[in-house]
């Protein structure tokens, strides 16, 4: 281990119990083939080169935020996302409290106040909807212009220049991917970028990593409060790190389930005991009537979450067998209405997501009411942040917010769930 690495891991000891404590249940190591720092929850790596070219306060504030990317679980809860994008929308969210707990941090660390207080999984939603914004501005302008492609412009460049293109990076140690477009190890950014890498925790004990680090972080937030030492963020941040995460999936299906009508009837009786003489009532699962499902259009969800939204409405379609499916899509105004009647096709398509606009929730509830649809059950996916009806319907309503429900607008009626993908 650098002597730099050892000292400042016990000034954080001294100066900053939090991170301190954590930091220690790391093993250091040096790792030549990374740029910056990285963490996987069970090491923290370094670059000596890059090492080389931090202060000492600096050094200490690029430990500190590797310990936060582990206490917030962010080594556990990649799953499929980019994990370029995925670091990034990482270091929005910590690198505030780090700089909150006045620590300092590498020239170029990715500080945005648009994400301040967000969730990892909310940050990376936007970045992930502003990168194919840029992406498809990219396109019509290349079509504008007439060029080419820029996989075919680089091509020709590179057999114009004998073939030589500039050489990309390879997997850390660990295999984790670090982008292609880094400078050299050890260099000083002159943008923001990353000053830290996360790497997933792959092996078969995952889970239990996940749980002796949720204890840990309570166990270190205890021990810096009774010092004094616990700043607010800080204390919010633990919070919602050992809160336990709920999958709101099985709440859409099981919502829908409980919306279905169920009733013991004697109108068709149990045969298993007629032979007895006995004329006992069956369970009687009367045909469901409409299902009904609004997407918010506004433009405030990313396209992720209306992807499995989607997959969910399909499940529950499959799942209920409702006499109709009801997908309505609304921002000011109901901009789309997809109804599939019973027995259609089970593969069908849904249509792409249709508005753009303003948010108000009050025109589906009004369009039903006219219309004197009374549905089995009505879903909602939104961020909660519009109008809401001044009148609870008469049928169940299960409001999606994709913002933490600690931070939503609270819905006047109906149950809600919080849905971060």
């Amino acid at each position: 281990m650098d002597p730099r690495i050892s000292k400042q891991r016990t000034a954080l000891v001294l100066d900053q119990p939090f991170f301190g404590a954590l930091a220690l249940r790391l093993k250091v190591v040096e790792d030549k083939s990374c740029k910056t720092f990285w963490t996987d929850g069970q090491s923290l790596g370094y670059n000596p080169a890059y090492l080389a070219g931090l202060n000492d306060l600096e050094t200490r504030g690029v430990m500190a935020h590797e310990v936060l990317h582990v206490a917030n679980g962010h080594c556990w809860r990649m799953g499929d996302r980019d994990p370029d994008l995925w670091n990034d929308a990482c270091d929005h969210a910590i690198n505030p409290i780090v700089l909150d707990a006045g620590m300092l941090l590498p020239k170029g660390a990715l500080v945005d106040a648009r994400f301040t207080g967000k969730s990892a999984e909310e940050i990376y939603g936007i970045l992930a909807q502003e990168k194919r914004q840029r992406e498809k501005q990219k396109q019509a302008k290349g079509k504008q212009d007439g060029g080419k492609p820029d996989a075919q412009a680089r091509q020709k460049a590179d057999n114009a220049s004998g073939g030589n293109s500039p050489p990309q990076s390879s997997p850390g140690a660990n295999g984790a991917n670090t982008p292609s477009t880094n400078p050299d190890a050890g260099s000083s950014p002159d943008v923001a970028s990353s000053c830290g890498e996360i790497r997933q925790y792959t092996a078969d004990d995952k889970a239990q990593q996940e749980a002796d680090w949720k204890v840990a972080v309570l166990q270190a937030a205890k021990a810096a409060k009774m010092r004094g030492a616990l700043p607010g963020s800080l204390a919010g941040m633990v919070a919602d790190a050992v809160e336990p995460a709920v999958d709101w999936r099985p709440i859409l299906h099981r919502f829908a389930q409980e919306s279905t009508p169920t009733d013991y009837s004697f109108a068709m009786p149990h045969r298993r005991y007629l032979h007895m003489g006995l004329y006992l009532p069956s369970l009687n699962e009367p045909a469901v009537g409409d299902a009904v499902f609004v997407r918010d259009s506004s433009g405030s969800l990313w396209d992720e979450t209306q992807a499995q939204f989607a997959a969910e409405i399909i499940a529950v379609n499959e799942g209920v067998r409702p006499r109709r499916l009801i997908v309505m899509d609304c921002d000011t105004r109901v901009a789309q209405v997809q109804i599939f009647e019973r027995g259609d096709a089970v593969d069908f398509d849904l249509q792409p997501v249709r508005g753009g606009g303003g948010t108000s929730f009050v025109d589906p509830f009004r369009r039903l009411a006219d219309e004197g649809i009374q549905p089995a059950f009505l879903v909602y996916l939104t961020d909660m942040d519009g109008r809401f009806p001044d009148e609870a319907p008469a049928y169940p309503v299960l409001w999606a917010s994709t913002t933490p429900l600690k931070r939503a607008k609270r819905a006047p009626f109906g149950e809600v769930v919080e849905v971060i993908c």
